[in-house]
């Protein structure tokens, strides 16, 4: 098999164009095209190991002369274009092809060399420029063969729509490399292929621009279905035209992964951004330094989605999703009844201002780490209800040096972190919660409607802020609470601290609690206190050890 064809683009070959002739001379793995009868380098082609030797193009014809010693792989007029954009085709006047060559090593023992007619390149090194270090291709070493959009025909200006060419070029084991432009970007499904890449050219930053009109329903802009250990890297997808919109969707049967994808524009008719499936309980999903904002005013649209099959293992990391009417982070499909049970991790996102939640989990082993969480304001939804942090369903997710924070102007939301009563429980460390909303709980937990003995836990947790009235903590039937070193401080008027309720077993250890109004009411439950401060404006209560009920605590003589 060919070893990886590479193009290596930082020169300009379309200069060739009337050149009578112009030759391929061997610096290791680098053919370097030099004008003819000069010094002058044109370009250059990459081969992993070097299989073309020297040679000369003729413009106007569609193969190149290669120097003795080497076979040629012949090749119909469509196939032989299409190799020439993989190995670099030169763009001249006619149709100019290179064509891949075996090493003689590489033929049967018993082949026989067939005569060719050659140009001699030139015969010392003084004759050529000497190579330079070529600008690398992204992911060029992971990938059989790579494909320089531009040489093969896409369109950077944007006239002409790059669907052909990406169907046409599309391939296993292939990477599709794209410079700096705007691409005209048409519906397009691209399905079963196994190692497909697209990317940025190194540190270009191509655009790919939605055609308008191409909002049709729910449907995707772009799906890749059935893909396996795919790519997609270093573009932008703009969906800022008239009726443009749609989602980006990666649903793959093996690992998976989009980086520094920036996504601007939706339609009223869209209801995600991009989403994401990793259906192999074997595989990994990354997506890494994903940005969408939605600025229209759509109905009910989601950030970025993690579907219902999902049954692998994906992460969101450095991802930005703000103001989305239906959650920024909607990963707890997968923790239904009939789901797939993958898991989903959020590492060090930011999300601003989505309603129903901002970041949403539902999976045993589901994570969120270093992640920062600020609401501020509602986005236009039908209802609001904005919340931080959701455990939706299944049990044990665990919340770790995260930071969210609700601003004064929020007045309708459960709460900034929210236990479902499917959910049987999450564990949430090292983290802080500023509450300035008034009225709203920094923690609430409902009901649990099943029987998992799993239970919520806080730990070296921070809740504080200037809120005012209701209940900063507010737990509901969740037996097995724990509060652990935990400080909560909220100086705004008529602000009580914990309320549990119908609970027991809970416990509260190592932790203080400042308020203005009372800093535990207990309901029903039962809660093991030991080594903690309470404080009012009142007064001072430190309890060692406390075994306390529905009777201690009341209002007016916890001290």
């Amino acid at each position: 098999m060919l070893g990886p064809r590479v193009i290596s683009s930082s020169a300009n070959r379309r200069s060739a164009i009337g050149l009578p002739t112009f030759h391929g001379v061997l610096y290791w793995n680098s053919i370097h095209w030099i004008q003819a009868n000069s010094s002058r380098r044109i370009g250059t082609v990459r081969t992993n190991p070097p299989e073309i030797v020297a040679g000369t193009c003729i413009p106007g014809t569609e193969t190149i002369t290669i120097l003795p010693g080497a076979y040629d792989i012949t090749m119909e007029r469509r196939e032989l274009l299409k190799r020439a954009a993989v190995v670099g085709a030169a763009g001249l006047t006619g149709a100019v092809g290179i064509t891949l060559y075996r090493r003689p090593s590489e033929e049967p023992d018993d082949a026989t060399p067939t005569p060719r007619e050659t140009t001699t390149p030139p015969e010392t090194e003084e004759d050529v420029s000497p190579p330079t270090e070529e600008t690398p291709v992204r992911h060029q070493s992971e990938f059989d063969t790579v494909v320089d959009a531009v040489e093969a025909g896409a369109d950077p200006e944007g006239e002409e729509p790059i669907g052909d060419f990406l169907e046409q070029y599309a391939d296993d084991d292939t990477l599709l490399t794209f410079r700096t432009g705007s691409y005209r970007f048409p519906q397009i499904e691209l399905n079963q292929y196994d190692h497909l890449g697209l990317a940025a050219a190194h540190e270009e930053h191509p655009t790919f621009v939605a055609e308008p009109g191409s909002c049709k329903n729910s449907d995707p802009h772009v799906q890749f279905s059935e893909v396996t250990d795919f790519l997609l890297e270093g573009i932008d997808f703009d969906f800022t035209a008239d009726g443009a919109g749609g989602a980006i969707n990666v649903i793959a049967e093996g690992d998976a992964t989009v980086r520094e994808v920036n996504t601007v524009g939706t339609c009223e008719t869209q209801v995600t951004m991009f989403r994401i499936d990793i259906r192999d309980p074997d595989g990994t999903g990354l997506v890494e330094e994903f940005t969408a904002e939605n600025d229209q005013e759509s109905g009910w649209m989601t950030g970025a989605y993690v579907g219902q099959r999902h049954s692998g293992e994906v992460t969101f990391k450095n991802c930005e999703l703000s103001d989305f009417s239906d959650n920024g982070l909607y990963g707890s499909a997968p923790g239904a009844s009939d789901g797939g049970g993958g898991v989903v991790h959020t590492e060090g996102g930011s999300y601003r201002n989505n309603n129903v939640s901002n970041i949403r989990l539902g999976t045993q082993g589901s994570t969120a780490s270093g992640d920062s969480i600020v609401v501020e304001s509602a986005p236009k939804a039908e209802s609001i209800n904005l919340r931080g942090i959701r455990f939706r369903r299944g049990a044990e997710q665990e919340v770790q040096d995260c930071e969210i924070r609700f601003g004064p102007d929020v007045t309708e939301s459960f709460g900034a972190v929210l236990f479902h009563r499917e959910n049987g429980g999450a564990r949430m460390a090292d983290s802080t919660i500023t509450m300035d909303s008034d009225g709203i709980p920094a923690l609430r937990a409902f009901y649990h409607s099943g029987d998992s003995d799993i239970a919520p836990v806080f730990e070296n947790l921070t809740v504080n802020g200037s809120a005012s009235r209701g209940y900063t903590a507010r737990i509901n039937g969740r037996h097995g609470t724990t509060f652990r070193n935990c400080t909560i401080e909220q100086t705004g008027n008529h602000r009580d601290g914990i309320r549990i309720a119908y609970s027991d077993d809970c416990e509260i250890v190592d932790s203080r609690i400042e308020v203005d109004g009372y800093p535990l009411i207990l309901r029903d439950s039962k809660v093991r206190i030991r080594n903690t401060t309470f404080v009012t404006p009142d007064g001072e209560r430190h309890v060692d050890e406390m075994d306390a009920g529905p009777g201690d605590f009341r209002p007016g003589s916890w001290a």
